[in-house]
């Protein structure tokens, strides 16, 4: 049974993401992501965390792939410095500075934001931008999943992309 928090996004993330009074969970599609993101967007505030985990299921070969490489993480703080967020985007790539590439950092940035609570405009802004970020990377997972799974062009048909949504 899945426990409703208190908060706005939390309640938003409830609403999309069970039914039956929270006895079952609904994995939403990416429309219904959208529509999910655009209702915490309008919503003006911010939540401790909200943590979105990508997969691709297929119905006629009964296998999905997670590509939790490609979770997304925005975790809010009382306050945080540069450093602070240099060293939190590594730490969720598992690299050093020494290490990761300048494109590994940026897609960082994206996919494991830090947002001060008393910020929802850069909160609403990191949300949009990991909704752009959607766009140019669920063909790139698609076809990574074709290969992975070994779909064939018939098979695709009955896939889809899911997330999962958690927030507190």
């Amino acid at each position: 049974m899945l426990e409703k928090r208190e908060g706005i996004i939390n309640e938003i993330v409830y609403e999309f993401t069970s039914y039956r009074n929270g006895k079952y969970s609904i994995y939403p599609t990416i429309s219904d992501l959208y529509l999910l993101l655009n209702k915490i967007i309008r919503s003006k505030v911010t939540t401790e965390y909200i943590r979105i985990t990508p997969f691709y299921l297929n119905e006629k070969v009964k296998l999905q792939r997670e590509f939790d490489e490609y979770m997304f993480y925005l975790e809010c703080r009382e306050q945080f410095t540069f450093q602070d967020e240099e060293f939190h985007i590594l730490e969720n790539l598992g690299r050093d500075a020494n290490t990761v590439t300048s494109d590994e950092f940026e897609t960082g940035k994206i996919l494991t934001p830090l947002c001060r609570y008393d910020d929802p405009k850069t909160y609403k802004s990191l949300l949009e931008g990991f909704r752009k970020f959607l766009d140019m990377i669920l063909p790139r997972l698609f076809e990574s999943a074709r290969i992975d799974l070994e779909l064939t062009d018939e098979d695709l048909a009955f896939g889809y992309f899911c997330f999962e949504i958690h927030s507190e």
